[in-house]
């Protein structure tokens, strides 16, 4: 092909791309078509198939792309890495080097979360394969190096700096995505250097410096069974999710009680019910689930009223007996989540008498595998609301956490903070990053099919956790002591 032509065929490659990158990360891949691309572009939709196959060879084009950039910020990443990669300045270099990422990159993140929803991550599914394998090649010695650092406890170090990648991921995107506007309360850099201070320091100080228990081979037998104990959780969960069913105000069998805690007279037994004003109609029932379905495999512009009529079998008018349009539906089963989402969360703390303890802390990543692996929806709702909406819908979930969690620890915060051992961290801002901590884990796991993508199984990615927030994973020198407690002011973190 002569130079200039071929220069002209990509060039208008790259413009088709661009229209196409506008939307898809806008309305959704199912939500867009050719001949709005073409329009963008200002060419006929003839002319689209001159250069791609389909509407999905575009999509992979952009997604083969924005991996080879990741890849390369990586890349990046280690050649530039001086200091120890599990030190403070390295995790710190780590954490900038992934937000340097998703904001000149933006778009890229926004095609990870279309992918998820519509193809179940089929185009991305690469970048979560094996974090610690991909980070061993990049890093090479230099994670063996951190084996010999003073005070190191003995974790594997490329399980560790994965686990963080991975939550500095979550992190930027929250903030970047969710309209998150300091969702730790901090900024940036403040927030980075406390999860720090978390992997290397962890929440408690130990009786005496001692190698993490999980870091020897022969523990293979305590993960088999610690397997007993996560299953007693898990179906203590079950329960919880069960109260806290939309259509539940109170468990089963249990009376009603007035506002005094008493129970009212007894009423006779022919009597006319009172039907509560949230009571749901079967065929909104329909129409939610039929919406549900479709707009977690679709997108919402992807979807349209006859879909979701001929999926519940009732019509088109009938949606219109419950919902003034499809964007209240897709609100009203936020609504409905969220909702169901809080009472969880509030039962689970309850649940909890020292939700910092290692048994505590068991409990809860068993909740917030509940939470995304049996509630996949609820996330996916969300990530539908990031590119279509803005986040518009969820925008006050992710509203300064550790005051929603200060609320629901309210009883266990001050009791925490006069224990002999503690660190020192704010206990809700610890709470609030061991909750994304957990979720992130989870959510690749579960939604973007990460398949052990931290190289081993839930169960012992859980204890392994565990052990590294409770306890840390370098035995801090006297002079590290002194800094801490000279507050963050005198570590910051610069990006």
């Amino acid at each position: 092909m002569p130079k200039i032509a071929k220069e002209r065929t990509e060039e208008n490659q790259r413009r088709i791309e661009a229209a196409a990158l506008e939307l898809f990360t806008r309305q959704g891949f199912h939500g867009t078509n050719n001949r709005e691309i073409a329009q963008k572009v200002g060419v006929s939709t003839g002319t689209i198939y001159t250069y791609f196959p389909g509407k999905e060879a575009i999509f992979a084009s952009l997604a083969r792309q924005y991996r080879s950039h990741m890849e390369e910020a990586l890349r990046q990443y280690a050649r530039n890495l001086k200091d120890p990669p599990l030190s403070r300045e390295g995790i710190g270099k780590l954490a900038a080097a992934i937000r340097s990422a998703m904001y000149r990159d933006q778009e890229s993140f926004l095609m990870i979360l279309s992918d998820v929803i519509e193809f179940r991550n089929r185009h991305f599914l690469e970048v979560f394969h094996d974090v610690p394998r991909q980070l061993r090649l990049a890093l090479g010695p230099l994670l063996d190096a951190a084996k010999k650092q003073p005070g190191w406890r003995g974790e594997d170090p490329a399980f560790v700096l994965a686990s963080a990648y991975v939550y500095f991921f979550t992190y930027f995107l929250m903030e970047r995505h969710m309209q998150g506007e300091q969702h730790l309360g901090l900024p940036d850099d403040q927030a980075t250097d406390r999860f720090i201070d978390l992997l290397l320091h962890g929440l408690r100080r130990p009786a005496k410096a001692a190698p993490l228990q999980n870091s020897q081979p022969k523990n293979r037998e305590y993960f088999a069974r610690q397997q007993v104990l996560h299953q007693a959780d898990r179906d203590r969960i079950d329960y919880l999710r069960f109260l806290s069913g939309r259509l539940w105000n109170l468990p089963p069998d249990a009376p009603p009680r007035d506002g005094n805690g008493d129970r009212p007279p007894k009423r006779p037994i022919l009597f006319l019910p009172e039907i509560p004003k949230e009571q749901i109609d079967p065929n909104q029932l329909r129409i939610e689930e039929a919406a549900l379905e479709l707009f977690t495999k679709q997108g919402f512009h992807g979807t349209n009223i006859r879909d979701i009529a001929k999926k519940a079998g009732v019509s088109q008018g009938a949606i219109y007996t419950y919902y003034s349009g499809k964007e209240a539906i897709f609100a009203g089963l936020v609504r409905s989540y969220r909702h169901s989402m809080r009472k969880f969360l509030e039962r689970v703390f309850a649940t909890l008498p020292d939700p910092f303890s290692h048994r505590g802390l068991r409990f809860f990543a068993m909740a917030m595998r509940s939470m995304v692996y049996d509630d996949a929806e609820y996330w996916l709702l969300m990530y539908i609301d990031v590119i279509e909406f803005r986040n518009r819908h969820f925008l006050r979930a992710f509203h300064d956490v550790p005051e929603q969690f200060r609320r629901l620890l309210a009883p266990a915060i001050d009791k925490v903070k006069k224990e002999p051992g503690w660190r020192g961290q704010d206990p809700a801002l610890a709470m609030a990053m061991i909750y994304f901590y957990f979720h992130t884990y989870f959510v690749i796991e579960r939604l973007m099919h990460g398949s052990r993508h931290l190289g081993v199984s839930d169960g012992e990615a859980v204890e392994r956790f565990i052990d590294i927030l409770l306890h840390g994973l370098v035995q801090p020198s006297p002079s590290e002591t002194r800094t801490r407690r000279a507050g963050p002011a005198a570590r910051q973190t610069h990006y």
